[in-house]
């Protein structure tokens, strides 16, 4: 009995080992599924919060930008897709012709967040805006719909604001991304560095 025993144990080591192996294997893919993932976040779509992005992959519009999902996220599972961003990879300039659009967007953004009275200003200003214009990153509006977004530096007086814009990729309609301007200096304060930074960078291009 006892050798039979003992013959059988190599039998029942074989299949743990496969079935260990397979439990390995489908982790792998799991895991290589996420890192592998070629969706990116989309801001409007119904049935999630990413979007698709294998057909601009492909044909070398964007690249997907890494995510890393900070203790709290990981702790309410969030899905890293809803966050990821794209990257235009090579994002085309603001032409003059986009100007009054871009305007426009400034316009309204700055009347929801700005300072009193600043929004008039620009209107009446009406400034070349396209120039103070760096792409950020892209996303999807809705599904089968990219979206670049730029970092729009006005100046209205001494308030120095960012508004952030989108740019549907076919149609070029600009969309205001609402949460994500603002103004830089409020109260006095000097503002992030990286913003100052910026504003000096296009001041020295466009002359203000």
């Amino acid at each position: 009995m006892a050798k039979i025993a003992t013959a059988l144990t190599p039998v029942k080591l074989f299949g743990a080992l496969v079935i260990g192996a397979g439990a390995f294997v489908a982790y792998l893919y799991a895991g290589g599924a996420s890192a592998d993932s070629t969706r990116a976040k989309c801001v409007q779509c119904q049935a999630s919060d990413s979007a698709d992005a294998t057909k601009w992959i492909k044909n070398g519009t964007y690249r997907l930008d890494a995510v890393t999902l900070t203790d709290d996220e990981k702790e309410l599972e969030v899905d890293p897709d809803s966050l990821r961003k794209m990257t235009r990879i090579k994002p085309p300039l603001l032409s003059a012709s986009e100007n009054d659009a871009l305007v426009e967007k400034a316009i309204r953004a700055i009347d929801n967040f700005g300072e009193k009275g600043d929004s008039t200003v620009l209107e009446n200003q009406w400034p070349q805006l396209t120039r103070r214009a760096r792409y950020a990153y892209s996303l999807f509006l809705t599904d089968d719909q990219p979206m670049d977004c730029y970092n729009v530096y006005v100046r209205v007086g001494r308030n120095k604001y960012l508004v952030v814009v989108g740019r549907d990729l076919e149609s070029g309609e600009f969309t205001e991304r609402a949460g994500e301007g603002m103004l830089i200096n409020r109260y006095g304060t000097e503002g992030k560095p990286e913003h100052l930074k910026a504003f000096e960078e296009i001041d020295a291009a466009t002359g203000r």
